[in-house]
């Protein structure tokens, strides 16, 4: 299941229709630290079922046939000059935190996600199983995420941020905003760890996330707390404060109920949440598509996990359009604002086209 940051584009034209609902043909999952491969078929009541199952052998048959031979192989990556964002883009980006810490100023928002992009062009298309397989090595406390829309347009990345996920009525949000970079060495590490969990700044930016995902369940009768205070999660190149909360969800609720309440979260967008929302509509100078989105599963139980698609790229053939974000609020420094994006940028450039 996926849906766009905003329903419809201002930009550019429509590159992913307002929602996504799809049964895959085929499934991989691992239980109990066992593969399952799984075939989702049409069965009718004229339906050949001896015809059905032999189709789904020999299928079978051929994706082991395929696995066997890769084995141990992962592609050629493009290996390009690693660009860097444009002083043009550096220029926009601190005129568009400057005017946003005036709007706060003035009391008309208090937190706004302003995002930056990165044009790339590669040598050859991405090859997308190693790529994902890449980024799942690299990025293991990440969702790894794919969206193809079946006419060579894609929407990779690795999200270090879960909206929603529901197991048997169980609840888990992720709070997730105030960011520091990792350190060179260890040293320097738990003191930049340390400073993030001491910030005035970030700590109100997370407790701005965290308060508008316990009113927002609030608001739907679900009674939540934070499974514990906020601590660090610390990826390969950045870290964040995070919060987890949770609940469980009453029987009178789906989880799409849910889903519509939580997005877009502050994490994302900013709040209040409409004035921050159309504040984005008005200023950003592209469209979002499937940035920061829901991305997503349900399953017939009503259980289900979405992430948010952060740390992502638009892909189409050898084009690629990075995205990355950073959470404005009273007293954020412009410049530091524009370092976090640019090594955002450029951490997802290096994981997506650089050989390993």
């Amino acid at each position: 299941v996926a849906s766009p940051f905003f329903e419809k584009p201002h930009h550019e034209a429509q590159r992913f229709p307002a929602a996504t609902v799809f049964l895959p043909q085929w499934q991989v999952a691992c239980v109990q630290e066992r593969g399952v491969f799984v075939a989702n078929l049409s069965i009718e009541v004229a339906s050949d079922l001896s015809h059905l199952t032999d189709s789904v052998w020999k299928t079978w048959q051929r994706v082991q046939h395929k696995l066997s031979v890769r084995a141990g192989q992962t592609g050629t990556m493009p290996v390009l000059h690693m660009p860097s964002p444009s002083l043009n883009h550096q220029t926009r980006f601190l005129k568009a935190v400057e005017e946003t810490l005036a709007t706060i100023h003035r009391g008309e928002l208090e937190k706004l996600v302003l995002a930056e992009t990165l044009e790339v062009t590669t040598a050859t298309p991405l090859p997308l199983v190693p790529t994902l397989h890449k980024l799942r090595s690299r990025y293991q406390d990440c969702q790894i995420f794919s969206i193809q829309d079946g006419q060579g347009q894609g929407f990779i990345g690795a999200s270090p941020e879960r909206l929603l996920q529901i197991q048997d009525r169980w609840l888990i949000a992720d709070a997730l905003a105030g960011s520091a970079p990792r350190g060179q060495t260890l040293h320097e590490d738990a003191n930049l760890g340390d400073r993030l969990l001491k910030s005035t700044k970030d700590i109100h930016e997370h407790q701005v996330v965290l308060s508008f995902i316990q009113a927002r369940l609030q608001g739907l009768g679900i009674s939540s707390q934070a499974a514990s205070p906020a601590h660090l999660l610390q990826l390969p190149n950045i870290q964040h404060l995070r919060t987890l909360v949770t609940a469980t969800l009453p029987k009178s609720l789906h989880l799409f109920d849910v889903l519509a309440a939580l997005h877009p979260t502050p994490a994302v967008a900013g709040t209040p949440q409409d004035k921050a929302e159309e504040y984005l509509r008005r200023h950003e100078p592209f469209d979002r598509h499937l940035y920061a989105a829901p991305l997503g599963w349900v399953d017939y139980r009503g259980n289900g996990s979405f992430t948010v698609g952060i740390r992502s790229a638009l892909l189409q053939g050898d084009r690629l359009r990075l995205y990355a974000g950073a959470g404005i609020v009273a007293g954020s420094n412009p410049q530091k604002e524009w370092a976090e994006v640019r090594l955002k940028l450029q951490t997802l450039l290096q994981a997506l086209v650089e050989g390993d």
